[in-house]
């Protein structure tokens, strides 16, 4: 009796085990298949000839969302213009198979704080994140486009890293971002376009990648909190008011060669133009300059 009672015992966990065994086989072949699970409510419309999908809020408008890297055996590619405007999400995070966030697509999302971006990501359209709450930004190496105005008035951001892929920097993308206290701009930028990062009040930590060539008028105007910058080299471009309003700038380090009708008598406080041309124009004035505090524009080189 004893021996048939442990066969019996035996049968069942047998049965467990395989119930068990089918139950991880059926959560790898969604994992495969969806990439991660998505939230539910989304709407998806099919693109580029039925082979892709992109996607928008649907019913979907309020906390976390998770964008699937795939839906019905297929890729999400995009993001859809205005899919998620004026909603009140939290946090998003974007599946690996999206290339392309939209013209406004997360516009005026302001509960919204965190957004995790696709390694794959390759396009963020116009507006995209205006005005939303996000409070730190990492855009990825993969990034090639970012549209005018992505960023403006992201009052919360704190933090931004501009990935290895990115080469300009338009008109407005950060402006009116006024807790933005650190940026690295990536190596693969050559221009920061007007009033990049215009009214910034609390940015403090600028560090600019060494293919920059033009700073554009208003970049960086009005950054109250900006005591020190250094223009890589390759800087041959610094237009008007770059760094106007800047009343607590004292340090400047110039690494290249600028000549006097690409620097704008108005770039900084005071004349710092000037003193970069006392001497021959051809070599520059190459070196740093500094001021004794902000309410002095007279600046002396090293």
């Amino acid at each position: 009796m004893k021996n048939v009672l442990n066969t019996f015992e035996n049968l069942n966990l047998v049965r467990i085990l395989k119930v068990f065994f089918l139950i991880i086989v059926l959560v790898a072949l969604q994992t495969a298949v969806f990439g991660q699970d998505s939230t539910p409510g989304l709407e998806y419309s099919l693109i580029n000839d039925g082979n892709e999908y992109t996607v928008k809020s649907g019913s979907a408008t309020s906390g976390a969302i998770m964008i699937p890297a795939t839906h019905n055996n297929r890729p999400v590619r995009e993001i859809s213009p205005g899919a998620f405007k004026n909603t009140t999400i939290t946090s998003v995070t974007i599946g690996n198979n999206v290339t392309k966030i939209h013209n406004d697509a997360f516009n005026e999302c302001t509960q919204l704080r965190r957004v995790t971006l696709s390694n794959s990501l390759i396009s963020i359209g116009e507006r995209a994140f205006e005005n939303s709450g996000i409070t730190s930004l990492t855009i990825p190496d993969s990034v090639e486009i970012i549209g005018l105005r992505a960023f403006f008035g992201c009052k919360n951001l704190t933090t931004v890293t501009i990935g290895r892929r990115l080469t300009n920097i338009l008109l407005s993308t950060f402006e009116n971002c006024t807790d933005l206290t650190t940026v690295t701009i990536g190596s693969s930028v050559n221009t920061i376009g007007p009033r990049a990062f215009f009214d910034c009040k609390n940015l403090t930590n600028v560090t600019i990648g060494n293919l920059v060539a033009s700073i554009g008028q208003n970049a960086f105007s009005n950054n109250l909190s900006l005591a020190r910058i250094t223009l890589p080299s390759n800087v041959t471009s610094i237009q008007g008011a770059a760094f106007s309003g800047c009343r607590n700038l004292v340090n400047v380090t110039i690494q290249g060669t600028i000549t006097s009708g690409n620097f704008s008598r108005t770039a900084f406080p005071g004349d710092l133009r000037d003193k970069y041309f006392i001497k021959d124009e051809r070599s520059g004035g190459r070196g740093t300059y500094t001021r004794s505090d902000g309410s002095s524009n007279t600046w002396l080189k090293r």
